[in-house]
């Protein structure tokens, strides 16, 4: 998903452990996620009012499945509009705008948490990204794509945002999977075939997880990259050193150079 304001890779010159996750301050955590809520609540430009707008209570549905259900909760919504007539224009121009506007709201007046926006953005930008690719041809790069992660231990979840806009300025397509239970994120991978997985860990409580997840990704495809980035690379780095992953980056130049490499080892 494109940022309305895109920034240059050199605007984050902070390690990129601390832009993914370390707990920002509150006020920097509402600016971006409003900000990310809001690059969905704009895509895209609606060129004239819809002769039928989402009802309040079509709405609220879609927003409660985005933050506190699933993707697939969400999806069974958007394909029981599809089923009573409404047209894919419909959705991604009247009801997935709508919704990210209330979980806006939402998040203002402290009804929902970090950890349900953050997963309330990811699944925005998948389930947008589904009904684009069932609507046509598209001309996306079909091998620059990635998903970026984070597990479903961790609770500080914005900075991947940043830094998948930060990929995004660089040509790559990314999906989020935001503090997903193992077995979606790996239906996720299955389904997207993307080439490489980005993680980003914080915590050394989520290292014992990961190491089963990466052990069935492996089975599962074993063409997919995974590269390791976040604090845990800095604060626990013997830990770090045990996750099997394919590379490592502790900022985002190198988080860029891992990318590329890994990319052509999948494709080799």
């Amino acid at each position: 998903m494109d940022s309305d304001q895109r920034q240059p890779a050199e605007a984050f010159p902070v390690p990129i452990g601390d832009v993914i996750s370390r707990p920002l301050p509150e006020a920097n955590l509402r600016r971006v996620a409003q900000e990310a809520l809001m690059r969905v609540a704009r895509l895209p430009g609606r060129r004239a009012p819809l002769p039928e707008p989402p009802a309040p209570a079509e709405i609220e549905a879609l927003c409660t499945a985005l933050a506190t259900g699933s993707l697939e909760q969400a999806r069974r919504i958007v394909d029981d509009h599809l089923a009573r007539g409404r047209d894919k224009t419909w959705i991604a121009e009247g009801l997935l705008p709508e919704a990210a506007r209330l979980m806006g709201r939402r998040w203002e007046s402290d009804e929902v948490s970090f950890i349900e926006v953050g997963q309330a953005v990811g699944r925005l930008q998948r389930l947008l990204r589904l009904l684009r690719a069932e609507a046509g041809p598209r001309r996306p790069d079909p091998v620059r794509r990635a998903i970026f992660a984070t597990p479903e231990t961790e609770t500080h979840t914005f900075g991947v945002i940043v830094a998948a806009d930060a990929f995004r300025e660089r040509g790559w397509e990314i999906d989020l999977s935001l503090s997903e239970p193992p077995d979606r994120l790996l239906a996720d991978l299955t389904r997207s075939q993307v080439p490489l997985l980005g993680l980003s860990v914080s915590s050394r409580r989520s290292a014992p997880p990961l190491m089963q997840l990466l052990a069935d990704l492996r089975t599962a495809l074993p063409r997919l990259r995974v590269l390791l980035c976040g604090t845990i690379l800095s604060t626990s780095p013997e830990v770090a050193r045990q996750i099997p992953v394919d590379d490592r980056a502790a900022d985002l130049p190198s988080a860029f150079e891992a990318a590329d490499r890994l990319l052509l080892e999948s494709l080799a």
